[in-house]
């Protein structure tokens, strides 16, 4: 595994992760969830299980995460796509020959739907893993509880609030934040022109309600894989990060074996 960055066109800085094999069958874009980082259990995972495919994976860290370069930028939704787009451009200047791929978790897989549905693109198929399809619901209450009211606090009186959702490290969301994911409806901007997506949600998630993601790939047609007993991190039961990674791969090699280069 390599660190690396790269600057993207703002002159901010994304903070990545790469591990790339020896004559690599595609290049596959990783997005992380809300609150994570390039150190998180799934990007150590694809680490070892795409390159040992044959893949290139390129990790990717979102704006206001993590402890480097990427943290120092203010999180908003075009900023976190503006990265998404950097990491492919990335990889299209060194392998312009091989297919893009994206691994997309939660939040992750909320911008990946955005990236591909509004913005240029050349990936050719996005897995979304315990997809935040609905992620503006998690801040955005039509009434608010304790919690919520509490951030609404911060935010009219400083400008921001920190939270983790109840997930990992502490993220800013500031005012402009959450105006994003006030106007920011996935389920009415999603149109993945020229990217198959394919899902795998668990049964019992209470981040992301398993009825919105079942909703989500019905409304758009996406095979959607349930794991039963399973909730947001699809990591109860020992075999099932291994198992989603199984989906992923075979997923993408379906599009390796049909370009006609394997």
């Amino acid at each position: 595994m390599e660190t690396f960055t790269i600057t993207k066109e703002s002159g901010n800085i994304v903070s990545c992760v790469r591990e790339i094999p020896e004559n690599p069958r595609g290049i596959v874009i990783v997005i992380h969830g809300f609150t994570s980082s390039k150190t998180c259990a799934t990007y150590r995972l694809l680490l070892r299980r795409l390159p040992a495919a044959g893949y290139g994976m390129i990790g990717i860290e979102l704006p206001g995460h993590g402890t480097e370069e990427s943290k120092q930028e203010t999180l908003r939704i075009e900023g976190a796509i503006d990265s998404i787009e950097a990491a492919e451009r990335y990889a299209l200047a060194h392998w312009p020959e091989l297919p893009i791929f994206y691994f997309a978790s939660s939040f992750g897989a909320y911008l990946t739907g955005l990236y591909i549905s509004t913005r240029a693109h050349k990936g050719k198929r996005a897995f979304f893993r315990s997809a935040a399809v609905n992620m503006p619901t998690l801040f955005v209450k039509e009434h608010p509880g304790p919690d919520e009211q509490k951030m609404l606090k911060d935010l009219d009186e400083k400008g921001w609030f920190d939270t983790n959702a109840g997930l990992g490290n502490r993220v800013r969301i500031t005012r402009e934040m959450y105006r994003d994911l006030e106007t920011t409806d996935l389920f009415r901007l999603f149109s993945p022109k020229g990217t198959k997506v394919m899902m795998a949600h668990g049964a019992e998630d209470a981040v992301i309600d398993p009825k919105a993601a079942k909703a989500f790939a019905e409304s758009f047609k996406l095979p959607i894989v349930i794991f039963e007993n399973e909730g947001h991190s699809l990591g109860g039961c020992q075999e099932t990060p291994e198992r989603v990674a199984d989906l992923a791969i075979s997923f993408f090699s379906e599009e390796a074996e049909n370009s006609g280069k394997y």
